[in-house]
């Protein structure tokens, strides 16, 4: 009887384990969205979205779902009103976008191995960086300019944070917030 209540003990303590993430607000926050539309004829866009994933400053897979990324960006830019079209598909444009998205986790695997092996009563913690760097080029291809933004989430992995779950910082949520502040920033320089 005792094997069994420790049984499933162990796995409720499993299934409860919690995390909450929670975003740094080191990005200001965008004054007009949509941005304002320039005055003359809105240009075509298309972008190149790289994305890569990177733990303790070593290359390592996983990270973004390309795809949903792409919509995303696409979404976005579509959604900022300062373009006519917006696609990741090759061909003509008049600006060519190329975004490089990394997403930086840094933490401790000794501490991440201690809160997994205390069924998570000991707590951890990991940072995720994510930065978007923005290339813009005209028709021709000449270099415009650049922009780079940068959000930190930070993520603690505890048991009893099972109930911070619904308000955890969603990764779309910081995702959206960088491309805005990226395009807003694109436009004040003058590059879109």
């Amino acid at each position: 009887m005792k094997k069994l209540f420790t049984a499933i003990l162990a796995t409720a303590l499993l299934a409860l384990t919690g995390c909450a993430s929670y975003s740094n607000h080191t990005l200001p926050e965008v004054g007009q969205w949509p941005l304002a539309a320039p005055a003359e004829a809105k240009p075509t866009a298309q972008l190149q979205v790289e994305s890569r994933y990177l733990f303790n400053d070593q290359n390592r897979a996983g990270g973004f779902n390309q795809e949903n990324l792409e919509n995303l960006l696409v979404k976005e830019f579509k959604d900022s009103g300062r373009f006519s079209a917006v696609t990741t598909a090759k061909e003509r444009s008049d600006i060519y976008v190329s975004v490089r998205m990394t997403n930086h986790e840094r933490g401790s695997t000794v501490s991440a191995f201690v809160t997994g092996f205390t069924f998570f009563i000991v707590p951890g913690r990991f940072k995720n960086e994510f930065t978007m760097e923005a290339q813009f080029k005209d028709a021709d291809g000449k270099l415009l300019g650049k922009v780079e933004k940068s959000e930190t989430v930070t993520t603690w992995m505890q048991l009893l944070l099972i109930f911070a779950a619904p308000f955890n910082e969603s990764a779309d949520n910081v995702l959206v917030k960088l491309t805005r502040s990226t395009l807003e920033e694109a436009a004040r320089k003058k590059l879109i």
